[in-house]
Protein backbone atom coordinates (compact mmCIF):
# COMPACT_ATOMS: atom_id res chain seq x y z
CA UNK A 1 0.00 0.00 0.00
CA UNK A 2 2.63 2.39 0.73
CA UNK A 3 4.13 1.55 -2.28
CA UNK A 4 1.60 2.14 -4.22
CA UNK A 5 0.65 5.48 -2.59
CA UNK A 6 4.62 6.75 -3.08
CA UNK A 7 4.13 5.59 -7.03
CA UNK A 8 0.72 7.45 -6.93
CA UNK A 9 2.51 10.86 -5.69
CA UNK A 10 5.15 10.30 -8.00
CA UNK A 11 2.86 9.78 -11.25
CA UNK A 12 0.78 13.17 -10.26
CA UNK A 13 3.94 14.82 -9.65
CA UNK A 14 4.91 14.26 -12.60
CA UNK A 15 1.34 15.08 -14.52
CA UNK A 16 1.68 18.14 -12.96
CA UNK A 17 4.76 19.13 -13.89
CA UNK A 18 3.99 18.31 -17.73
CA UNK A 19 0.46 20.04 -17.44
CA UNK A 20 0.99 23.40 -19.85
CA UNK A 21 -0.02 26.43 -19.16
CA UNK A 22 -2.61 27.65 -21.39
CA UNK A 23 -3.41 30.98 -21.81
CA UNK A 24 -5.93 32.47 -20.07
CA UNK A 25 -7.58 36.62 -19.22
CA UNK A 26 -5.40 38.36 -15.93
CA UNK A 27 -4.85 42.02 -14.79
CA UNK A 28 -1.59 42.38 -13.19
CA UNK A 29 -0.52 45.59 -11.83
CA UNK A 30 3.31 46.41 -11.15
CA UNK A 31 5.54 48.42 -8.87
CA UNK A 32 8.10 50.36 -10.50
CA UNK A 33 11.25 51.49 -8.81
CA UNK A 34 14.55 52.33 -9.50
CA UNK A 35 18.00 52.86 -7.04
CA UNK A 36 15.38 51.44 -4.43
CA UNK A 37 12.75 54.61 -4.86
CA UNK A 38 9.56 54.73 -5.94
CA UNK A 39 9.28 55.49 -9.86
CA UNK A 40 6.33 55.38 -11.01
CA UNK A 41 3.64 52.51 -11.91
CA UNK A 42 2.29 49.74 -14.46
CA UNK A 43 -0.32 47.38 -15.91
CA UNK A 44 -0.16 44.27 -17.89
CA UNK A 45 -3.90 43.18 -19.06
CA UNK A 46 -5.19 40.21 -21.29
CA UNK A 47 -8.47 39.81 -22.02
CA UNK A 48 -10.34 37.95 -24.88
CA UNK A 49 -13.49 38.21 -26.72
CA UNK A 50 -16.20 36.10 -28.36
CA UNK A 51 -15.00 35.81 -31.58
CA UNK A 52 -12.02 34.36 -30.31
CA UNK A 53 -9.68 37.42 -30.64
CA UNK A 54 -6.81 38.21 -27.65
CA UNK A 55 -6.03 41.76 -26.71
CA UNK A 56 -3.06 42.73 -24.43
CA UNK A 57 -2.87 46.25 -23.19
CA UNK A 58 -0.07 47.79 -21.12
CA UNK A 59 1.17 50.78 -19.93
CA UNK A 60 4.01 52.29 -17.26
CA UNK A 61 4.08 55.89 -16.21
CA UNK A 62 7.20 56.60 -14.84
CA UNK A 63 8.31 60.20 -13.52
CA UNK A 64 11.75 61.33 -12.25
CA UNK A 65 12.16 64.63 -10.75
CA UNK A 66 11.01 67.07 -13.78
CA UNK A 67 11.52 64.32 -16.03
CA UNK A 68 8.30 61.95 -16.94
CA UNK A 69 7.62 59.03 -19.45
CA UNK A 70 4.52 57.23 -20.51
CA UNK A 71 4.11 54.59 -22.22
CA UNK A 72 1.21 52.41 -23.95
CA UNK A 73 0.77 48.88 -25.80
CA UNK A 74 -1.94 47.40 -27.12
CA UNK A 75 -1.35 44.18 -28.95
CA UNK A 76 -4.51 41.95 -30.55
CA UNK A 77 -4.02 38.30 -32.00
CA UNK A 78 -5.27 35.15 -32.25
CA UNK A 79 -4.42 32.11 -30.33
CA UNK A 80 -4.06 28.26 -31.37
CA UNK A 81 -3.70 26.30 -28.32
CA UNK A 82 -3.29 23.08 -29.58
CA UNK A 83 -0.19 24.41 -31.39
CA UNK A 84 0.76 27.54 -29.23
CA UNK A 85 0.35 29.69 -32.23
CA UNK A 86 -0.06 33.61 -32.20
CA UNK A 87 -1.42 35.11 -35.23
CA UNK A 88 -1.02 39.08 -35.15
CA UNK A 89 -3.92 41.32 -35.80
CA UNK A 90 -2.74 44.93 -34.35
CA UNK A 91 0.01 46.34 -32.33
CA UNK A 92 -0.47 49.81 -31.62
CA UNK A 93 2.46 51.89 -29.31
CA UNK A 94 2.46 55.16 -27.71
CA UNK A 95 4.94 57.26 -25.70
CA UNK A 96 4.71 60.99 -24.46
CA UNK A 97 6.20 62.75 -21.43
CA UNK A 98 9.65 65.00 -21.67
CA UNK A 99 10.65 65.23 -25.27
CA UNK A 100 9.34 64.07 -28.34
CA UNK A 101 6.08 62.10 -28.52
CA UNK A 102 6.32 58.68 -30.39
CA UNK A 103 3.82 56.44 -31.58
CA UNK A 104 3.46 53.01 -34.02
CA UNK A 105 0.53 51.13 -35.30
CA UNK A 106 0.24 47.94 -37.28
CA UNK A 107 -2.13 45.73 -39.03
CA UNK A 108 -1.25 42.09 -39.67
CA UNK A 109 -2.47 40.00 -42.75
CA UNK A 110 -1.37 36.82 -41.68
CA UNK A 111 -2.71 35.26 -44.69
CA UNK A 112 -0.89 37.50 -47.03
CA UNK A 113 1.95 37.64 -44.46
CA UNK A 114 2.15 41.52 -44.97
CA UNK A 115 2.06 43.85 -42.11
CA UNK A 116 1.17 47.82 -42.58
CA UNK A 117 1.53 50.85 -41.84
CA UNK A 118 -1.34 52.21 -40.25
CA UNK A 119 -0.67 55.83 -40.27
CA UNK A 120 1.17 55.99 -43.54
CA UNK A 121 -0.90 53.85 -45.42
CA UNK A 122 2.22 51.45 -46.69
CA UNK A 123 3.25 48.01 -46.51
CA UNK A 124 6.68 47.25 -44.09
CA UNK A 125 9.49 45.65 -45.93
CA UNK A 126 10.05 42.59 -43.85
CA UNK A 127 10.13 38.79 -45.02
CA UNK A 128 7.64 36.96 -42.50
CA UNK A 129 8.12 33.50 -42.50
CA UNK A 130 6.70 31.38 -39.59
CA UNK A 131 5.72 33.32 -36.52
CA UNK A 132 5.68 36.86 -36.16
CA UNK A 133 4.89 38.91 -33.20
CA UNK A 134 5.17 42.18 -31.81
CA UNK A 135 6.99 44.00 -28.64
CA UNK A 136 4.24 43.20 -26.33
CA UNK A 137 2.66 40.02 -27.29
CA UNK A 138 6.24 38.18 -27.47
CA UNK A 139 6.94 37.99 -23.72
CA UNK A 140 3.12 36.00 -23.76
CA UNK A 141 4.90 33.25 -26.50
CA UNK A 142 7.75 33.44 -23.80
CA UNK A 143 6.69 32.55 -20.92
CA UNK A 144 4.22 29.65 -22.42
CA UNK A 145 7.70 28.53 -23.85
CA UNK A 146 10.10 28.48 -20.67
CA UNK A 147 6.96 26.92 -18.99
CA UNK A 148 7.21 24.27 -21.61
CA UNK A 149 10.78 24.29 -21.93
CA UNK A 150 10.35 24.74 -25.51
CA UNK A 151 14.10 25.94 -26.26
CA UNK A 152 15.64 28.01 -28.18
CA UNK A 153 13.67 31.08 -27.22
CA UNK A 154 13.87 33.18 -30.94
CA UNK A 155 11.30 35.30 -32.13
CA UNK A 156 10.90 37.42 -34.97
CA UNK A 157 9.10 40.31 -33.95
CA UNK A 158 8.20 43.70 -35.36
CA UNK A 159 9.42 46.70 -32.68
CA UNK A 160 7.66 50.14 -31.78
CA UNK A 161 9.63 51.65 -34.66
CA UNK A 162 7.97 49.50 -37.02
CA UNK A 163 11.08 47.51 -37.72
CA UNK A 164 11.65 43.95 -38.31
CA UNK A 165 13.54 42.55 -35.61
CA UNK A 166 15.06 39.48 -33.95
CA UNK A 167 14.51 38.83 -29.91
CA UNK A 168 16.95 36.19 -28.63
CA UNK A 169 16.20 34.92 -24.76
CA UNK A 170 18.20 32.70 -22.52
CA UNK A 171 17.10 30.87 -19.54
CA UNK A 172 19.46 31.66 -16.77
CA UNK A 173 18.03 29.64 -13.86
CA UNK A 174 16.21 29.53 -10.72
CA UNK A 175 15.71 32.21 -8.74
CA UNK A 176 13.80 33.24 -5.15
CA UNK A 177 12.38 36.59 -5.37
CA UNK A 178 10.88 39.40 -2.94
CA UNK A 179 7.80 41.42 -4.78
CA UNK A 180 5.28 43.45 -3.35
CA UNK A 181 2.65 40.92 -4.30
CA UNK A 182 4.57 38.29 -1.79
CA UNK A 183 7.43 35.60 -2.19
CA UNK A 184 7.64 34.26 -5.01
CA UNK A 185 10.07 31.43 -6.86
CA UNK A 186 10.94 32.00 -10.21
CA UNK A 187 12.76 31.38 -13.41
CA UNK A 188 15.19 34.18 -14.70
CA UNK A 189 15.59 34.90 -18.53
CA UNK A 190 17.66 37.58 -20.04
CA UNK A 191 17.25 38.99 -23.41
CA UNK A 192 20.39 38.22 -25.44
CA UNK A 193 21.91 40.84 -27.21
CA UNK A 194 24.77 41.67 -29.66
CA UNK A 195 25.66 44.83 -27.48
CA UNK A 196 25.77 44.26 -24.05
CA UNK A 197 25.45 48.02 -23.56
CA UNK A 198 21.95 47.67 -22.29
CA UNK A 199 20.60 44.51 -20.17
CA UNK A 200 17.04 43.17 -19.43
CA UNK A 201 16.02 40.49 -17.11
CA UNK A 202 12.70 38.82 -17.13
CA UNK A 203 11.77 36.72 -13.83
CA UNK A 204 8.31 34.03 -14.45
CA UNK A 205 6.82 32.69 -11.48
CA UNK A 206 5.73 29.06 -12.40
CA UNK A 207 2.55 29.18 -9.12
CA UNK A 208 1.31 31.60 -11.43
CA UNK A 209 1.14 30.02 -14.69
CA UNK A 210 4.50 31.75 -15.26
CA UNK A 211 3.12 35.04 -15.19
CA UNK A 212 5.76 37.89 -15.94
CA UNK A 213 6.41 39.23 -12.14
CA UNK A 214 9.64 41.39 -12.43
CA UNK A 215 11.39 42.91 -15.63
CA UNK A 216 14.69 45.08 -15.01
CA UNK A 217 16.97 47.30 -17.10
CA UNK A 218 20.32 47.76 -17.24
CA UNK A 219 22.26 50.53 -19.40
CA UNK A 220 26.67 50.23 -19.61
CA UNK A 221 25.77 48.67 -15.65
CA UNK A 222 23.22 51.31 -14.85
CA UNK A 223 19.88 50.44 -13.13
CA UNK A 224 17.58 52.18 -15.55
CA UNK A 225 13.97 50.77 -14.16
CA UNK A 226 12.61 47.54 -12.13
CA UNK A 227 9.09 46.48 -12.30
CA UNK A 228 7.66 44.19 -10.21
CA UNK A 229 4.36 42.59 -9.27
CA UNK A 230 2.09 44.19 -7.18
CA UNK A 231 -1.47 43.32 -7.68
CA UNK A 232 -2.95 40.34 -9.63
CA UNK A 233 -6.80 39.75 -10.72
CA UNK A 234 -7.28 36.10 -12.89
Amino acid sequence: MKLALTMFLALTATAAVAEPVKLSPYEAHYKVTRGGSDYGEGYRMLETSPNGEWQLRGKTDISWFILSDVRETRSVFTYNEEHQRFDPIEFLYMRSGTGSDKSFHASFDADEQEVKNVDSGRLIDIDWQGALYDEASVIEKLRLDVAADNAPYVYDIIDEKGQADEYRFAVLGEEQISTPYGQLDTVKVERVRENNRRQTYFWFAPELDYLLVKMQQFKEGDEQATMTLEKLNR
